[in-house]
């Protein structure tokens, strides 16, 4: 195919190719990871949740369209949800709930991870036996802190954690990431 192209124009034949792999590979791993997340969310029972968690990094910012250096030098509102998914016995639909944990400090540490899921497991109306959870690879959430504070769930809070699934940043969470962005809309509203 080098033989019909013009020299100019191999470079750039080069980089599409490079993107158009890129994008594949893209699109296979969030094909696996929502038959991934279906098939978690077919095995739950009526003892068991499943648990979506992410930080949405700063809320209100002054633009959408601001430089990284502007966007990573202000400060701001740190967002932290947690959905339960539940399913009631005896019944196909899910029930699905949101936990917003809000903090002015911008941190997302350990410490504020385990405070939003024992917020979450202290007020949660029907408390599961077990529970997965998907998450980033964020260190809030792959520490040695939070593993720490993980290991002791089943004792303080008889809730056996099955798994947890580290996913890289943005993959296969658009049902928080829709979340987060109704929450944005609605504070952007509410302060105009």
């Amino acid at each position: 195919m080098k033989l019909h192209i013009a020299e100019n124009q191999i470079t750039a034949l080069e980089e599409a190719k490079e993107h158009l792999q890129y994008f594949l590979a893209h699109t296979t791993r969030k094909v696996y990871l929502n038959a991934q997340f279906k098939a978690t969310l077919a095995n739950l029972d009526e003892d068991g949740a499943l648990f979506v968690v992410d930080y949405k990094m700063r809320i209100l910012p002054k633009s959408s369209r601001e430089t990284k250096a502007e966007f990573f030098g202000k400060r701001g509102w740190t967002l932290h949800t947690i959905l339960v998914f539940t399913k009631k016995k005896n019944c196909k639909n899910l029930d699905i709930r949101a936990y917003d944990h809000w903090s002015t400090d911008t941190k997302q540490d350990a410490w504020f991870t385990a405070s939003s899921f024992e917020a979450v497991f202290e007020t949660i109306k029907y408390k599961p036996k077990w529970i997965r959870i998907i998450s980033d690879n964020g260190a809030h959430y792959h520490s040695s802190e939070l593993m720490a504070i993980v290991a002791h769930w089943n004792e303080w809070y008889q809730i056996e954690v099955r798994d947890w699934q580290f996913l890289e940043p943005g993959e296969a969470k658009t049902t928080i990431d829709s979340h987060h962005a109704a929450v944005s809309i609605l504070l952007l509203q509410l302060l105009q």
